[in-house]
């Protein structure tokens, strides 16, 4: 494959064009990544906000709101992730989503995650 360059003096600098193609294609498509490899997944997303469980051993889930208005949620449990839509409720921040209950007050949280699972108490961590 040809080279190219703008002049001898500047030879160190030889780069194939596919090669700099490609590179710069690289680039570009992986700035449009979220954290977990998805085309703008952390878009809007606030910072992470960790709980753990009383299940044994205990688990931990990641929550991150919507920004500004905290309408949704993105929740983390293990290799799981489910998008949560928030509630009506009297207290407190109540959150739905495909078989997944997330209802928080007062840094405590009351979780559902599968269809029929029992209740887990998390709590807020730091």
């Amino acid at each position: 494959m040809k080279t190219f360059h703008t002049c001898p003096a500047h030879a160190r600098r030889l780069l194939r064009p596919t090669t700099a193609m490609a590179l710069a294609a690289a680039a570009v498509a992986l700035s449009a990544c979220g954290t977990n490899g998805s085309p703008a997944a952390d878009a809007g997303l606030g910072p992470a906000v960790r709980f753990v469980c009383n299940d044994a051993p205990p688990s931990t889930i990641v929550a991150r709101y919507r920004q500004p208005d905290a309408s949704s949620m993105t929740l983390r449990r293990a290799d799981s992730v489910a998008e949560l839509q928030r509630q009506p409720a009297a207290s407190g921040a109540r959150y739905e989503g495909a078989n997944v209950q997330f209802w928080e007050h007062q840094g405590e949280v009351q979780l559902r995650w599968g269809p029929n699972a029992m209740p887990l108490r998390c709590v807020r961590q730091g």
